[in-house]
């Protein structure tokens, strides 16, 4: 008979403390470095650093903001039994006003009127048929905008951007903190009240969660291409975010217990069900993604299908990324993560972490740079092919370990000494006696 374990932490270690401490001023002087000799490397292609920022950037921004969201539909569904690996995610979802700063390399130059990103910035530009031009000569003032260009740059202006980021990061920071103070509240005071607080601030905090992730995404990602239409991207966007936060969740846990912490409050248990939540999204993912396409391959409007027959391109080489991108990011975890046995298996389940991060990392690229090969590149290799050399690799790569130690440095400063898992929830119990049948 199955004896219940008492609603109590019994893990000897539940906070970070000590050497991990120590790390954060290393880890945020090695991303200085890497974003800085990045930036260097790449000083006589800026735009090629900040279209690689900014997919590093989209990167632990996207973990963050599904962070945040397994936070608040934890609450909104009164969800018991991931008590124990929730405080994780709100500490990753705490990074997010920090990551502001890491927002200022994107924004500064863009109030700056810098268009070596978002070409929308320029003073005018327009759509050739299946193909953006920018039309840099041309006077803001003697523009004549056709009508969709002009409906558009209503929206897309440096002053209406910045307003939104500001709001979108006040909207995530909010969150974030009132949901990780009332949860520490209440590791100490263990008022159970303090539940039901952040259930019913669950429900508006939702609705705002839905509105920001929508319209951010169409500013960071999307806008890239100005006059690209497409309704589903904010969903692929959210679907993206939600499977690389489950990762990052588990991963974290994995090694947390690798290092003697928490290691009685997260069981197998619940390794079964993050995996199965992963499985599900990476299905998601993968009908979002093919829904998106089919639409617009359906439809075969040329202001929507020039976006993809870029990237469907062999010529110009962005063809096999994407098959490489539908394969691996759809189909080997498809297969992988299917079996109940590897759900359960705690070294299986972290090459599946790893492996689903890079694949989302990829996904990024995969929006972010032939953005940058149709606008930038053709103008420095006239052969129009992309060119993957050692030297762009190892910027590539200095940029994202940069990102990444700065991002590590921001989570350490969150975490300090706060217990990594909840002390005093009420649905404690419930958590440490789950059970996956």
């Amino acid at each position: 008979m199955h004896e219940t374990r008492p609603a109590k932490i019994t893990s000897p270690i539940v906070d970070l403390g000590g050497a991990h401490l120590k790390l954060m001023p290393i880890a945020l002087i090695v991303g200085a470095i890497g974003v800085g000799l990045t930036y260097a490397l790449y000083a006589f292609d800026l735009q090629r650093f900040s279209h690689i920022y900014l997919v590093n950037f989209a990167f632990v921004l996207t973990m963050c903001i599904g962070c945040l969201f397994f936070v608040t539909i934890s609450h909104l569904t009164r969800a018991g039994w991931n008590v124990t690996v929730r405080r994780i995610a709100e500490l990753y979802a705490q990074c997010l006003p920090v990551l502001f700063i890491l927002f200022l390399p994107i924004l500064i130059p863009l109030l700056f009127s810098n268009d070596g990103l978002y070409v929308w910035n320029q003073a005018g530009w327009s759509i050739d048929g299946a193909s953006t031009t920018v039309i840099a000569e041309l006077n803001e003032a003697d523009a004549k905008l056709p009508p969709l260009e002009e409906l558009k740059k209503a929206y897309l202006n440096k002053t209406f951007f910045a307003i939104r980021w500001v709001v979108y990061f006040c909207i995530w920071g909010g969150m974030a903190t009132f949901f990780l103070r009332t949860s520490l509240k209440q590791d100490q005071t263990g008022d159970k009240k303090l539940t039901s607080r952040m259930q019913a601030f669950s429900a508006p905090a939702m609705i705002a969660f839905a509105a920001s992730v929508v319209f951010s995404s169409m500013d960071l990602l999307m806008s890239l291409e100005p006059l690209w239409f497409s309704t589903m991207f904010p969903v692929y966007f959210f679907a993206g975010s939600v499977l690389s936060a489950l990762a990052l969740i588990t991963l974290t846990c994995l090694y947390l217990q690798r290092t003697g912490r928490i290691t009685d409050e997260v069981t197998v248990e619940h390794y079964h069900d993050m995996g199965k939540l992963m499985f599900g999204f990476v299905v998601f993912w993968g009908y979002i993604a093919f829904s998106q396409f089919l639409l617009i391959w359906y439809a075969n409007i040329p202001e929507e299908t020039f976006w993809y027959e870029y990237r469907m391109s062999l010529t110009d080489g962005w063809g096999v990324l994407s098959i490489i991108l539908l394969v691996g990011h759809l189909f080997i975890p498809f297969l992988f993560m299917m079996g109940r046995t590897m759900r359960r298996n705690k070294n299986l389940l972290l090459i599946a972490v790893i492996y689903l991060l890079v694949m989302h990392w990829i996904d990024l690229y995969w929006l972010v740079m032939p953005q940058y090969d149709r606008a930038y590149a053709h103008a420095i290799e006239p052969d129009g092919m992309i060119q993957f050399g050692v030297r762009t690799l190892l910027c590539d790569a200095a940029c994202t370990v940069g990102v990444l130690g700065l991002f590590a440095g921001i989570f350490f400063l969150i975490v300090g000494d706060k217990p990594l898992v909840t002390l005093q929830d009420p649905r404690l119990g419930e958590a440490l006696n789950h059970e996956v049948h």
